[in-house]
């Protein structure tokens, strides 16, 4: 708010004092007033502009006498009004008033004022402008603006003022040079920043969206559609390229501006600069860049989870070409509306300090751990630079910058610290010169080993983000201080304050390394406060014995350290080990400092009172179990005696001391429900039941064939957890690790009778393919007689003594419910939590559970069932667990067995399984690790090694950069134990697959964001398509095989062509991750067809498209001679993979080697299409169908079913006219159907879709 200060200078008798008057009084005052009127102040008004407070005019006298009084009030003023009236005071307004402003040093604007207009009735007010005005602003540039007035007839009195306060609050000097007839660089900068953030999509165009949104910020009124038609018209007439369907560039913007300031109309440009904190300089605000952010001592910095969506989402704007990574054009265009880089990357050699691909990119990981490190050293510069680049908070109660910071806990300063609430760590890396410190660093960001030695000068700094154990994620800032090591060590507050954890390293290879470790710390005896983690590097050269007056291993024992120094070398793959390990030292201080007897002494305390707590328990046991059974002994006698009426009074004192004991528990033996205890305390038993409920009129989806109504919503119970899952939060708000490990309910549903017929356009006559594995003579299955019973496993479990399996709950007339159930009903197997249960759908008690198994130390994430193999008394489920474990379960015998038990095979979760089509033992899992894997059910496991003849380190480097690993080929005569093959695809987590109904490709896709397309009996990859960010979750085929449709973090569902190996579409409409997509063959025909996805942002879309009603924007779109080569190269590449001769099936992964592995590369890596190139699909239904997110999705004849992550199975029955006609009418079974984890073949070569 500003306070305006007004001098009325002038000759004597130009009407001064009349003016002043005339405002005040509102009219001409014919009386005689005083020479010069008394300061006057003037509170705002209507016309006031906004950010003006009050308003001081004063008058002046240009009699020589007061010629100082008058010098004072210029000095005072912030603008002057200076009036003339007559020709010989007009002379004396460039002869003598400007100079004279002048000479006094004043730099403040001057308005012009021609007074006594009605005595000047023969000159037009143009004339006057243009004879006597304009000259005078051309050579004088501090005269802002000039106008005609007279308080005569009382006429531009209030606008000659209000100039004057104009002139103050909205400057033209700042923004335009007159001189020039162009806006001044300032400006120019400050504006083409504000372009820069209102272009929300960054194509380089304000859309008429944005022009809105631009609109409403600055001057909170809407812009009509006439309004905005005039700007592009008034634009365009002197920059036609400005203005295209796009909207309006950068260039158009900063001329539409500069015709403001031209026009007098320069206060626009002043609300468009100070709604984006602006100064009266040109600069950003101070409180605006800087605003107040404390952090106490042993406290750090962080960046919120709205400060990490803000990064991202800049960082995803700003990677044009889409591959992941931040080139320096990219770079150069983020920073544009900044200063530059900051100082302290420059300063560390960013990018170098992060992490980047190979074309030396910087990664969204790289990127994300830059600012984290940024935030922790130094949070003054993320507050600036979030300012800069426009972040807007979400959260009204705090509107600054601050908001995108969090202040982590202080630690506690004491001898053995506890767990470090903060999320970014910081470690010193000390050593002596050449001992491996700067490789170590190189490792840390995964930069190949330079054998060149360059001694560190300059400090050097390395972040990146490190996984621990349970799935948390953190950031390890790791540097080398170089030539500033003792000033860093000397300065005991600071780095006791900042520093998390010290990693001494030495040459192992070096007898005089280690010697300085000790030294060092004995010269900084500080040191000793911090967390210290000791690593012995070039463990590949040969280990030499230490000249130092302790061995490495006897130092730090003598020290009583956790741990010997851990040696490793930066060539090998177990560096990574290292930084886990030095990121827990400094988030669990304890484990990495010295143990002391007391440490010892309380250890052994504690292993006392968990022993004296036991028995103590045992004790108690026993007492109760005998006073329950003399109280029962009491009480047949007391029964006894009523009954022949000889009731004494002994037995009556008895009677009135007895205390009845409380009820047995259901469960017999409660500890195989819950075993354990927690606290010292035995864990209860929780009984959980599931709850269904029948809605009526609730949550119907509309579509153009009718209203689906939902029937029923089952919600599953959550069984409680087991003690063994001590629970753990958190905190970090990128983490993708579950913790504790577990899934969204899912389900898998089969019917044992008699299938119906499938819809016409969903055929078995497609599949063409041969069976998996056909060809192998060591995978051949041994004839089975018809009629015989099929195997089953071998352990019984409810009966199971493992630990893997807590309990079993069955149903007490489950088989009854068995015996009286119509076949042609569905059964339903779902996973929740640690629970894993069996559902009759076609019973009227569908609540209540055959049978739930209750696992002890794995969650099953995925499961599925063998169509080939089921029947009445039989179905063959495979369930992949959080353990990695496989479990082959038959329910109606209740039989199971474990496979991949312990990891023996591959030691990560499994993300998804399904039976391989056609087979009747096969089934095929993919694990978190990258890894594709088949297994046999009836076979054994072994220690798996991979069949790759030349191990060597070319060799192996030579396949890693294949699409497909082949590690073991199924074409393998190694067949006697699993794995039947194992395929890696990648190092990033696998999220789904699907098998075409042809029978012969597959659909993967991974967290990477890649979809690879495959065929999997020749063990190839075809094709691999991207996402434009994030990775990829969910994918189905469509029933004919033409179609793949994705789901993905970029909260896109896209649709894929096969046969033109291109994109047809993206789909939008979901605001969160998309869970779950699946076909519904009941609505798809060779024109039409009808999917559905589902999202965490709890809701169901469906989605009906054919090529023809396809949108694809108009503007960029591609040349028809660019798409004709395109398809034309795909076609080429799939007609070449279908000529190849089954011998290349046939070739052992035991013949490659490296040189062979380089033909096997043939995968064709698809660009990234543009948006803008590609085109949109809305949905024609869009519902939030609960309040968790929804995670499967499943088409049955006569219904849809979703399932969410709390537990919530959802009904819809299909309107009446809804079912497809091809299906032939017949509507009785509901037993086939498809799931949004299925696949094509679930469809084409049976009647049942699962996930």
């Amino acid at each position: 708010m500003a306070t305006v200060r007004i001098c009325v200078c002038g000759d004597e008798g130009t009407g001064k004092s009349s003016l002043i008057t005339s405002l005040v009084k509102g009219v001409f005052v014919t009386n005689k007033i005083q020479p010069v009127l008394p300061q006057i102040t003037i509170p705002p008004t209507i016309g006031t502009p906004e950010n003006v407070t009050t308003t001081t005019v004063v008058d002046t006298s240009a009699l020589p006498q007061e010629r100082t009084n008058l010098a004072r009030e210029i000095r005072k003023s912030n603008v002057i009004l200076l009036v003339y009236s007559d020709h010989y005071s007009y002379e004396r307004v460039a002869l003598f008033w400007l100079p004279y402003f002048r000479s006094l040093g004043v730099n403040v604007p001057v308005v012009l004022c021609a007074n006594k207009s009605d005595l000047a009735a023969d000159h037009s007010e143009a004339q006057v402008i243009e004879e006597e005005m304009l000259p005078l602003m051309a050579e004088f540039k501090e005269i802002d603006s000039c106008i005609r007035t007279s308080a005569r007839e009382h006429r531009n009195v209030n606008e000659a003022f209000f100039l004057c306060q104009k002139a103050v609050t909205h400057p033209i000097a700042p923004l335009f040079d007159s001189k020039e007839s162009a806006l001044k660089p300032a400006a120019v900068a400050a504006l083409q920043r504000i372009f820069y953030l209102n272009d929300k999509d960054r194509d380089g165009y304000l859309s008429d969206k944005e022009l809105k949104e631009f609109q409403m910020r600055c001057f909170e009124k809407p812009l009509s559609e006439e309004d905005l038609v005039h700007i592009k018209e008034t634009i365009q007439k002197t920059h036609p390229n400005s203005v295209t369907p796009s909207g309006i560039d950068c260039r158009g913007f900063i001329h539409l501006n500069k015709m403001y300031a031209e026009k007098g109309r320069h206060e626009t440009v002043w609300i468009i600069l100070r709604a984006f904190q602006y100064t009266d300089n040109l600069s950003l605000q101070e409180s605006f860049l800087h605003p107040r952010f404390e952090v106490p001592p042993y406290a750090s910095a962080e960046l919120s989870p709205e400060g990490y969506r803000f990064f991202v989402n800049l960082f995803l704007l700003s990677d044009k070409d889409n591959d992941g990574g931040l080139n320096d054009a990219e770079l150069a265009s983020l920073f544009a509306p900044t200063p530059g880089l900051p100082a302290s990357w420059a300063d560390g050699s960013f990018p170098s300090s992060t992490v980047r691909n190979e074309a030396g990119h910087v990664t969204l990981q790289g990127w994300l751990a830059q600012w984290s490190m940024t935030t922790f050293t130094s949070p003054k510069t993320t507050l600036e630079y979030l300012a800069y680049l426009g972040f807007e908070s979400s959260d009204r109660s705090n509107l600054s910058t601050t908001a995108a910071l969090k202040v982590t806990r202080p630690r506690k300063r004491r001898k053995r610290p506890g767990r470090v609430g903060r999320n970014v760590v910081l470690g010193h890396v000390l050593g002596p010169p050449s001992s491996g410190k700067s490789a170590l660093l190189d490792a840390f960001l995964a930069r190949g080993f330079s054998t060149t030695y360059h001694p560190t000068i300059q400090p050097r700094t390395a972040v990146n983000t490190v996984e621990l154990p349970g799935g948390k994620q953190c950031y390890l800032i790791l540097d080398e201080l170089g030539e500033l090591e003792p000033a860093i060590l000397e300065n005991q507050v600071k780095l006791l304050d900042q520093c998390d954890v010290i990693v001494y390293t030495y040459d192992s290879s070096d007898p005089d390394s280690f010697a300085y470790i000790p030294s060092l710390r004995s010269k900084y005896p500080h040191l000793e406060e911090l967390p210290s983690v000791f690593v012995a590097l070039k463990a590949d050269l040969d280990r030499t014995t230490q000249r130092a007056e302790y061995q490495p291993h006897e130092y730090t024992a003598m020290l009583n350290m956790p741990s010997s120094p851990l040696h490793v070398s930066v060539t090998w793959t177990s560096i990574q080990e290292v930084f886990v390990h030095i990121a827990e030292a400094a988030m669990e201080p304890s484990t990495a400092f010295p143990r002391s007897e007391e440490d010892v002494e309380g250890k052994w305390m504690a292993w006392g009172i968990a022993l004296g707590a036991v028995v103590c328990a045992g004790a108690a046991a026993v007492m109760i179990w005998r006073r329950f059974k003399n109280h029962a002994t009491l009480g047949s006698t007391i029964l006894g005696a009523a009954l022949g009426g000889r009731l004494t009074t002994n037995c009556v004192t008895s009677l009135s001391q007895l205390v009845l004991p409380p009820p047995p528990p259901r469960y017999t033996v409660p500890v195989a429900y819950a075993a354990g205890a927690s606290n010292g305390m035995a864990v209860p038993v929780v009984e959980t039941n599931n709850i269904i409920t029948h809605p009526e009129g609730g949550c119907p989806l509309q579509v153009g064939e009718g209203t689906y109504l939902l029937k029923d919503d089952l919600h599953l119970a959550t069984p409680p957890p087991h003690p063994s899952e001590a629970p753990v939060v958190n905190p970090n708000p990128l983490a993708t690790v579950p913790t504790p490990p577990t899934a969204g309910v899912k389900l898998s549903l089969v019917s044992v009778g008699q299938r119906n017929k499938m819809p016409v356009f969903v055929s078995k006559e497609k599949v063409t393919a041969p069976p998996f594995a056909d060809g192998n003579p060591a995978l051949v299955a041994p004839p089975t007689k018809e009629g015989l019973k099929r195997r089953k496993p071998k352990n019984n479990i409810i009966k199971s003594s493992s630990s893997f399996v807590s309990r079993v709950i069955t149903h007490e007339a489950s088989s009854k419910r068995l015996n009286d159930r119509n076949p042609e009903g569905l059964f339903a197997f779902a996973n929740i939590n640690r629970a894993f249960q069996w559902l009759d759908l076609s019973s009227k008690n569908k609540d209540e559970p055959l049978s739930k198994i209750l696992f002890t130390k794995a969650h099953m994430l995925t499961h599925d069932i063998n169509e080939l193999t089921k029947s009445s008394s039989h179905i063959d489920i495979v369930m992949g667990s959080s353990a990695g474990d496989i479990i082959w379960y038959e329910p109606i015998s209740q039989k199971y067995a474990r496979i991949n038990k312990n990891g023996v095979v591959s030691n990560s979760p499994v993300t998804h399984i399904k039976w391989i089509p056609g087979s009747e033992n096969m089934f095929m899992a993919a694990h978190a690790n990258g890894q594709l894997v088949v297994y046999d059910k009836e076979k054994e496991d072994a220690l798996f090694t991979p069949e790759i003849s030349n191990h060597s380190a070319e060799a192996m480097k030579a396949s890693s950069r294949q699409p497909l690993q082949v590690l073991k080929s199924v074409n393998s005569r190694n067949q006697k134990t699993n794995p039947v093959a194992l395929w890696k695809l990648a190092n990033q987590k696998i999220s789904q697959f699907a098998f075409s109904p042809d029978q012969r490709h597959m659909a993967v896709v991974l967290e990477d964001g890649s979809l690879r397309v495959m065929d999997y009996l020749k063990e190839e990859v075809l094709d691999i398509f991207r996402s434009y960010y994030g990775g990829l979750i969910s994918v189905c085929w469509s029933p004919d095989g033409k179609y793949i449709v994705t789901g993905g973090q970029d909260d896109l569902v896209t649709i894929w062509s096969f046969p033109e190996r291109k994109i047809v579409a993206r789909c939008q409409g979901h605001n969160s991750w998309v869970s779950a997509v699946a076909f519904d063959p009941w609505r798809c025909d060779e024109r039409t067809y009808r999917f559905g996805s589902v999202g965490d942002d709890c809701r169901l879309l469906l989605w009906d498209f054919s090529v023809g009603m396809l949108h694809r924007p108009r503007v960029h779109q591609a040349s028809a001679r660019q798409r004709t080569s395109l398809i034309a190269s795909n076609t080429q590449h799939f007609n070449r993979h279908r000529a190849d001769s089954a011998s290349n099936r046939m070739r052992s992964d035991s013949q490659r080697t490296a040189d062979t592995y380089n033909d096997y590369d043939s995968a064709v890596r698809h660009p990234v299409e543009p948006r803008v190139r590609t085109a949109l699909l809305p949905p024609i239904m869009s519902k939030i169908v609960g309040d968790d997110p929804i995670c499967w999705l499943g088409f049955q004849e006569d219904s849809i079913m979703t399932s969410s992550l709390e537990g919530h199975i959802r009904t819809w029955d299909r309107p009446r006219e809804g079912i497809n006609d091809s299906y032939n009418g017949n509507t009785s079974s509901p037993a086939i159907s498809t799931s949004a984890t299925g696949s094509g073949s679930g469809i084409a070569d049976s009647a049942m879709g699962s996930l």
